[in-house]
């Protein structure tokens, strides 16, 4: 089985691909990622050890999609996961927007051109900033 796993040198995506090659054999991983978070590059050497090949490219680039080698699934690790994208001031909304949703239609239309299956990981995101915020916190002991 052909796998283009997303985001393959973040911690979900190093993670999975290791567990992944743990638990099945014949698998082709091929790993993308644009290295942008500061852990991401440490996972590198690890997965290729493994057999992962590792492209450099951005899921946020429809044409980063037009050379990689076909696959049988697509799995989505690569996003902007902070619930704050957007409103810490310290990254914008538009990025959140090409991150997680460009580069999640990016992901759908290579798969549809390979008739590949396809995996979200989804983010902490997916949650509302005001219904998360009205949440009740609760101290127990220093926690």
């Amino acid at each position: 089985m052909r796998i283009l796993l997303t985001g393959a040198c973040g911690f979900a995506g190093a993670t999975l691909a290791r567990s992944l090659l743990e638990r099945m054999s014949g698998l082709q991983i091929t790993g993308l990622d644009n290295f942008i978070r500061p852990g991401s590059p440490s996972n590198i050497e690890g997965l290729r050890r493994l057999g992962i090949r590792l492209v450099h490219a951005d899921v946020r680039a429809a044409s980063d999609f037009e050379t990689l080698p076909p696959a049988d699934w697509v799995i989505d690790c690569a996003a902007n996961p902070s619930v704050l994208a957007g409103v810490d001031g310290l990254t914008s909304s538009r990025q959140l927007v090409e991150h997680n949703l460009v580069g999640t239609v990016n992901m759908l239309e290579y798969a549809r051109r390979h008739s590949a299956g396809f995996i979200l990981l989804s983010t902490s995101r997916v949650y509302s900033i005001p219904p998360l915020a009205s949440l009740p916190v609760v101290e127990r002991g220093h926690a």
